[in-house]
């Protein structure tokens, strides 16, 4: 009586585990099955999460905010003198960096005085995109290359004069640290460049900051119309 009763509780445990899928090889695969579901919902998650974020921040990131990322990501690279947007027959290095909407050079110019700083070029060629107004404001200038260089590092406006070209206008301060030295710290906005520019960019903007033993044409001399070979200057 008592073997039969004890058989009897196991066929029942039996079925129940067999009613409810939980027996033998039925539930090994119900557990991997459930396993897979709940793991393939994690990550399609995450997923989801993730493209959220990157939409958010694409959509954040526009217009100057854009073009300041690329400046911190980009680094120079030499390239051939003969790259340069505009003629510069003294250049000691020429470099160059792909900002995305913009394309940016630098170009070294010898140094001959005593004065400490470099002597250079810097030069970006603006698209649509990335050129913010049709006239050159100083603090943009300065803000898009850096800052302003040494001995300049306290210009403004109200120190700016300008002058003219078959190109165009040259904006312009002047420091004379003594002798026949003299520094000038000059922009310009340009249509054309000493060669094509890339595709799609409208303007050339340049800085350039020179020091010379000489006059300021002297020193203007490396921004000045013989910078420009392509194009048809503007008339009058």
């Amino acid at each position: 009586m008592v073997t039969l009763h004890v058989r009897a509780r196991r066929n029942a445990c039996a079925a129940r585990v067999q009613c409810c899928g939980l027996s033998g090889r039925g539930m090994k695969i119900n557990v991997i099955d459930v396993v897979s579901r709940a793991l393939r919902a994690v990550a399609l998650a995450a997923i989801a999460g993730v493209v959220l974020v990157g939409c958010e921040v694409g959509q954040g990131i526009t217009g100057s905010n854009q073009t300041e990322l690329a400046e911190a990501l980009s680094e120079y690279r030499v390239v051939q003198a003969s790259r340069a947007f505009v003629n510069a027959p003294q250049a000691l290095i020429v470099m160059e960096r792909d900002l995305g909407i913009a394309t940016e050079q630098r170009v070294t110019l010898p140094n001959m005085t005593s004065l400490a700083g470099e002597n250079v070029i810097l030069l970006r060629a603006q698209t649509s995109r990335s050129a913010s107004q049709s006239r050159l404001v100083l603090q943009d200038v300065l803000t898009q290359f850096g800052g302003a260089p040494s001995p300049f590092s306290n210009v403004s406006d109200s120190s700016l004069t300008a002058r003219s070209d078959a190109y165009g206008d040259i904006t312009y301060t002047v420091m004379r640290p003594g002798g026949d030295l003299t520094c000038v710290l000059a922009f310009r906005r340009s249509q054309t460049g000493g060669r094509a520019l890339p595709r799609g960019a409208s303007a050339l903007d340049l800085m350039l900051r020179n020091c010379v033993s000489g006059s300021v044409d002297d020193a203007l001399a490396p921004i000045g119309a013989s910078a420009f070979g392509l194009g048809s200057p503007r008339a009058g």
